[in-house]
């Protein structure tokens, strides 16, 4: 008979802040996953309503929850993700798995995702998610279209917390980090960031349509399922302003920098500088760009009428 010592050992890291209103069912949700041993790693950015000293508890009485010591306040969950990535040792795990402190994963998450990355001989899965919002509401969150060859530098897999990834993921993600030189520590989503590393280098990244978490949508929501008018006049505003110009660079830099493939550096270069000429020829890529057609259509309005 199977202990929890022969399952595939998994180290999860959560990045917390003010989440004491809905962590006990996330914690829940994780550590009765089946078939698999898991590790909890949580780092708290300073929060004030609870939830550290609540963490502090459950690390007293179930062993598999690890509270990492408090560090100057981050104020970004991306940069707390990042104090994970680089202060966890995940190398003895089988994989590595992100998590967020206020949503709910579905029974059989982590060994579906498992046999899923063995099965497609893949360095990383994610999967669609299913929105979900306090009146009851829910709607299914599509990341799964097909991949397209330049997307990661234009978006991420899906929400962060659906993503299950092998330790040499993590350490490639782990050494851009470290790196002075890399654009990668200033990147602000840390999905966005491993999606784009795994598939800079070459690797096979997984995207399953198959929903394995109830992603909880509130108003502390960093990013969100956007979905409604303000999330997409949020989304305009941040074009307008260059915020996504500005990432999307971050990320190109990034993937110029570790991949063998010379238009890395090209992209660089006209994502790096707005001009009229640039966006005319960042056109080009625009059948590569997003998965969605869509969100492609929009990229290359906005392209052309130098809103991007």
């Amino acid at each position: 008979m199977l202990t929890v010592n022969d399952y595939p050992r998994v180290a999860i890291l959560m990045a917390t802040f003010n989440g004491m209103a809905w962590i006990e069912a996330q914690l829940d949700s994780i550590l009765t996953q089946e078939n698999v041993n898991v590790t909890l790693y949580v780092s708290d950015d300073g929060s004030v309503d609870g939830t550290y000293e609540y963490l502090q508890a459950i690390t007293q009485i179930d062993p598999r929850v690890v509270l990492l010591p408090r560090v100057a306040k981050s104020g970004s969950a991306g940069q707390n993700f990042y104090r994970l990535i680089r202060d966890v040792t995940t190398d003895h795990f089988d994989y590595v798995a992100y998590a967020d402190q206020d949503d709910i994963w579905c029974q059989g998450k982590l060994i579906r995702q498992i046999n899923l990355l063995n099965q497609q001989q893949a360095a990383a899965v994610s999967s669609n998610v299913m929105a979900y919002w306090p009146n009851g509401t829910e709607r299914l969150i599509v990341k799964s279209q097909e991949q397209r060859k330049w997307d990661y530098i234009f978006e991420s897999a899906g929400p962060g917390c659906s993503f299950l990834m092998t330790p040499w993921l993590v350490a490639c993600v782990r050494k851009q980090l470290l790196d002075t030189s890399s654009q990668a520590r200033y990147v602000s989503l840390h999905d966005w960031l491993t999606y784009a590393v795994c598939r800079a280098l070459g690797a096979k990244w997984v995207i399953d349509a198959n929903p394995t978490l109830h992603y909880r949508q509130h108003a502390s929501n960093v990013v969100g399922a956007n979905i409604g008018t303000l999330a997409k006049w949020t989304r305009i505003i941040q074009l307008q302003r260059g915020l996504y110009r500005n990432e999307v660079n971050k990320i190109s830099e990034v993937c110029a920098m570790i991949s063998k493939d010379p238009k890395h550096k090209f992209i660089s270069r006209l994502t790096g500088s707005k001009s009229i000429l640039y966006n005319l020829k960042l056109l080009s890529f625009v059948s590569g760009a997003r998965r969605s057609f869509i969100d492609r259509l929009v990229l290359a309005i906005c392209l052309a009428l130098f809103i991007f």
